[in-house]
């Protein structure tokens, strides 16, 4: 099973962003269509559904096979999985099909109308796909995936528009349709931070342990260390500002406020042992890393990682990502990664990992399959 075509998903707004990096990425890919946080490119020869796409803002992506209309949607579907399954028996694979259904961003985060609810293109989809027959016969229970699996990728594009496409499962796809994981924030969280930290965690798998200890600069309100806390982690958090009564009711041994400037923090203020930095400031890049390299140093002997969002104030900035991962890199970390959060602004969120903070990750691609 092969295509010419991919079809990728994207905040709204980063379509020309995604669009520079591949060209500067694939070469190989050009242009081919585009809605708000929904673009396509055509290769220049037939691509697997093994392929991988390097980029840090493509959400999810996969092999574009094809579109309808709800009224045709189950004719697609029947299509689609009859080559997905004659691709597997090629390869001597079997199993069922792993169902990924989600409708794209159709609003830049944080600016959607009051009366918007989203998930309804999708429920319509779903609502049509479950009625097939065949359902439970074609498709796996859940839309987790899991490694090696092929997912089959139905894309509510317009309200009556389904794109479907498909991908096997690696560590450089999203487990979750459209790259979005089911979480929410609790209503006693402080602030969206929360969320933003969540997702970063269950898209990095990285693994953060009680009686870990984290600095984060830039915690107000509280809400990246609001779920730490919640981890078990002891937090300092270096900000100005005030941090939410909720954070402050840990007590001084699990939350300690350094109400200081970051630049008016010098390294031996920080603890001892450290395992984990953190940074959320509305800063340019270059103050954020040079502000994490001056005080990753005084960690080095027990850090594990540093999980930093950069801001792009500028979608230009995202030009200098490759040169700010060669930096953090350069740090000492083994691995380092960055994407476009589903929960992310106009930002990124980046992660690197020491040798030893990397000897910690839990990736599913690491465990048994689950029976």
């Amino acid at each position: 099973m092969a295509s010419q075509f991919i079809f990728t998903v994207c905040q709204v707004g980063a379509e020309p962003t995604l669009k520079k990096e591949i060209t500067r990425v694939h070469p190989e890919l050009r242009f081919a269509f585009s809605r708000p946080g929904f673009v396509t490119f055509k290769s220049e020869n037939p691509l697997e559904a093994d392929f991988e796409l390097n980029s840090v803002f493509a959400r999810a992506y996969g092999l574009s096979l094809g579109k309808s209309d709800l009224g045709t949607l189950e004719t697609l579907v029947k299509d689609t999985a009859q080559v997905l399954q004659d691709y597997q028996k090629y390869n001597e694979k079997s199993g069922k099909l792993r169902l990924h259904i989600w409708e794209r961003d159709q609003h830049k985060p944080g600016e959607e109308p009051k009366d918007f609810k989203p998930g309804a293109w999708k429920a319509a989809v779903f609502t049509k796909i479950k009625q097939m027959p065949e359902y439970s016969e074609l498709f796996a229970d859940g839309a987790e995936a899991r490694p090696g699996e092929m997912v089959l990728d139905l894309v509510a594009v317009e309200e009556d528009q389904i794109w479907a496409g498909a991908h096997i499962h690696t560590e450089f796809h999203p487990r979750w349709p459209g790259g979005a994981p089911p979480i929410a924030l609790p209503p006693e969280a402080p602030s969206r931070a929360f969320l933003k930290l969540e997702e970063a965690l269950l898209w990095s798998e990285i693994s953060v342990r009680p009686e870990d200890v984290a600095v984060e600069i830039g915690s107000a309100p509280g809400g990246a260390s609001y779920a730490l806390l919640k981890r078990g982690l002891n937090v300092v958090g270096i900000d100005p500002a005030e941090m939410d009564p909720r954070v402050l009711a840990f007590g001084e041994d699990r939350f300690f406020h350094m109400k200081q400037t970051i630049a008016s923090t010098r390294r031996e203020d920080l603890p001892d042992l450290v395992q984990w930095l953190l940074l959320d400031m509305n800063v340019a890049p270059s103050i954020t890393l040079f502000q994490v390299d001056r005080l990753q140093a005084r960690m080095r002997s027990t850090l594990l990682g540093v999980l930093l969002t950069i801001k792009l104030n500028e979608w230009k900035t995202a030009d200098e990502i490759p040169d700010m991962l060669a930096h953090i890199k350069a740090m000492g970390m083994e691995e380092v990664r960055a994407t476009q959060l589903a929960t992310n602004k106009q930002e990124i969120f980046v992660y690197g990992l020491t040798r030893r903070g990397l000897g910690r990750k839990q990736s599913q691609f690491n465990q048994p399959r689950q029976k």
